[in-house]
This record gives C-alpha cells, sequence and structure tokens, in this order.
C-alpha cells in the first residue's frame, strides 16, 4: 500500500487524519507548509504474511505521513512527543476521525508519563543541536563540486625522505609535490595504514584512483628503484567525511522552505529561529505535562505571542538558551515531586492494538 491507494482505495483503513505542525500549534505563517498526519488500521491477517505490512505511509516530501496502528501504539509507549500531539490535537485540525480513535483518545491517560517529560526535554535540545549544525551551512555553504580525493593526498616525494641539509620526511600537499596522480601506480606500504608508495609510469599508467578507491598495483622488483617517485598519505576516511558532509548540505538546500532562511541569510540572525522556537514549544509542553497531565497543542495568549517573538528573531540566541535551561531546571524539579508512572507498560499498549484492531475489522469487514 503506498500513499495514493490509501487516498482512494483503501479510504476505509484511515482511523485518523488531522492539519498537524504550525498550523496546529497557531504558529503558521503565510509560508508556512501544510502537514497532515494520521493513523491507518491493518487486518490481524496481515501480521501473518512473510513480507511484514508497512509501518508508515508518506509522500516524497514527509508533508504528508501516516503511521499504522501498530506503529503508533509502539511510539506512543515510547512517549514520542510528535505521536502523543495526535491525541490532544485540536478539533478545527481534525479532519478525519472514527470510533476507534475516540477508544484511543479514551486511553490516552496510559501514555502520560515522566518518560514524556523526558523526551519532551531531549527532543527539544536536539533542535537546539540542529539549530547549531544548520547554522554552520548558513555561514559555510559547499561549493556545488563535491570534494575530490587528491585535495585530501600529501606526499612525501623521494627527495623529501633524505633531505640532504634540509629537513627529513616533511609531507607536503600533492598540489605542491609535482606528482601527478594520472601518471602513477600505487603499492601498499607495509605495515602503514593508508600509506602508498608511488611510481611514475608516465603515459602509460592506469592512474592511482578508480572510482571511489585506490587501484593497488604489483610493481615489478626492477621498477622499484627507476620508478619510484615517493610516499602517499591519503586520508579515506576524511575524504568520505566531506563527501557525506556535502550530499547533507546539498540535500538539505534542496529541500528547505526557502522563506524560512532569509534572516539568517541575509544576516539578521545567527541561529535558525524556527527550530529554536520549537525547542521552547517543546520543552513548555513538557512542563504541562508535569503540571497538568496533558502536553500543549494550541499554544495561546503570552505562550504563543513568545513562540512567535522567538521566530521573528526578538530574542538574541543567549536569551533563548537561558529560557530553555530554566524551563528544563524547573521541569526537573516538578518530575522529583511529581506522582506520574515513570513509563507506559507495553502489556496496555499490545492489549489496546488488539482492541482496536478487532473493533475496526467488525466494522470494515
Amino acid at each position: 500500500m503506498d500513499i495514493d491507494s490509501l487516498s482512494r482505495q483503501h479510504r476505509d483503513h484511515v482511523l485518523f487524519e488531522c492539519v498537524s505542525g504550525s498550523r496546529a500549534y497557531a504558529t503558521s505563517n503565510a509560508d508556512s507548509d501544510t502537514d497532515i498526519r494520521g493513523v491507518f488500521a491493518q487486518s490481524s491477517a496481515e501480521f501473518l504474511a512473510l513480507s511484514p505490512p508497512p509501518a508508515l505511509i508518506a509522500d516524497e516530501r514527509h508533508n504528508t505521513v501516516y503511521y499504522s496502528l501498530r506503529r503508533t501504539l509502539e511510539l506512543l509507549a515510547g512517549a514520542n512527543p510528535n505521536i502523543l500531539e495526535l491525541l490532544y490535537m485540536p478539533e478545527d485540525c481534525v479532519r478525519i476521525d472514527t470510533p476507534e480513535m475516540s477508544q484511543l483518545r479514551a486511553q490516552r491517560a496510559m501514555f502520560i508519563t515522566r518518560q514524556c517529560a523526558d523526551t519532551h526535554i531531549g527532543y527539544a535540545f536536539s533542535q537546539i543541536k540542529k539549530a547549531r549544525g544548520q547554522n554552520k551551512w548558513i555561514n559555510q555553504p559547499k561549493s556545488e563540486t563535491p570534494p575530490s580525493k587528491e585535495d585530501f593526498c600529501h606526499v612525501l616525494t623521494r627527495d623529501a625522505v633524505s633531505a640532504a641539509g634540509g629537513t627529513p620526511c616533511r609531507p607536503v600537499p600533492l598540489a605542491r609535490s609535482g606528482i601527478d596522480l594520472s601518471r602513477c601506480h600505487a603499492a601498499r606500504l607495509e605495515h602503514a595504514q593508508d600509506v602508498f608508495r608511488l611510481y611514475d609510469y608516465g603515459a602509460d599508467a592506469r592512474g592511482v584512483f578508480r572510482g571511489d578507491t585506490i587501484a593497488l598495483s604489483s610493481i615489478p622488483i626492477e621498477d622499484e628503484a627507476t620508478r619510484f617517485v615517493g610516499l602517499l598519505l591519503y586520508n579515506e576516511r576524511s575524504w568520505r567525511q566531506a563527501m557525506d558532509d556535502h550530499r547533507n548540505y546539498w540535500t538539505w538546500r534542496a529541500e528547505r522552505n526557502e522563506a524560512r532562511w532569509r534572516q539568517q541569510e541575509s544576516g539578521e540572525l545567527d541561529y535558525d529561529a524556527k527550530n529554536l522556537m520549537h525547542t521552547i514549544r517543546l520543552l513548555k509542553s513538557g512542563q504541562s505535562i508535569l503540571e497538568h497531565g496533558a502536553p500543549i497543542v494550541r499554544f495561546e495568549g503570552a505562550d504563543r505571542a513568545l513562540l512567535l517573538d522567538i521566530r521573528n528573531g526578538r530574542y538574541t540566541y543567549d536569551q533563548i538558551m537561558q529560557m530553555a535551561e530554566d524551563i528544563k531546571t524547573h521541569c526537573a524539579a516538578l518530575r522529583d515531586r511529581g506522582d506520574l508512572p515513570e513509563s507506559c507498560a507495553p502489556t496496555q499498549a499490545e492489549r489496546l492494538l488488539r482492541d482496536l484492531t478487532q473493533s475496526w475489522e467488525r466494522r470494515c469487514p
């Protein structure tokens, strides 16, 4: 089953559908995406098949995501903040509701635990880490050209090994060495990781790099002395990390909401305002769990005004960090004094999964 078939042929499988994200939180603006979240049912027979049924169905950009009922209850039992909020969604955000979802909401108190507060705080501070990482991307953009393997190569030339009258064994960057790797063959240096002997074969060479790897050659004994030009020190690990960073950066560039980054790219802000807004939102929701036994989805009054001010850049980074630390400290004190259970018992979630699945199968045979 994919997103199209769930939306058309299997609409009776959808137990719940809502508008989530900033439109549910009351923090949206003209540039905000519309996020759809939902829950879908699967028959008991599907779990007996050799190929397990999907736990999640989504569109390409994950703006629309449906979780299987089994995955929903698994995440609820694990105190996932994004799934917990589906049980507290404002009525004006709900598009599809069913008796099974009503029954699940009636049991939602079983998922309100100290662990919920912990995961809200953990998710909040992961947003801080994400904001810092993306701030680095804003200020240190990657070129469109992927990192070159040759940029991670240094060479200890034959002359530099002895360096009569000079300083011996000082590697230099490949570009300054005068050595062309396309004219060379390489052989591994024994007992040394990422170090290779280089031999110049001129126009007859097959080159050192072939694809993403170094091609090692067997060098005839008679060529050892006459063709040896030096040692190659290749930091492959750093090159692969640079490739991952380059790929992640350009994936982010392709998928990001351009309107969201205007303030940072123009120099108005030195942080990701939206991520830090969600940091405070999650912390306040976790605090509400400890104080009132329920998360906050729809923000109103002073709390909403604070979130909007953060997103609009009316606080410094240090001020927001101080807010986050203050709420975290307050939550730690509330956690010690509260009477919430530590976590949800998995057996309760399993029983609920069976009951809701059987209810749906009777209603939609």
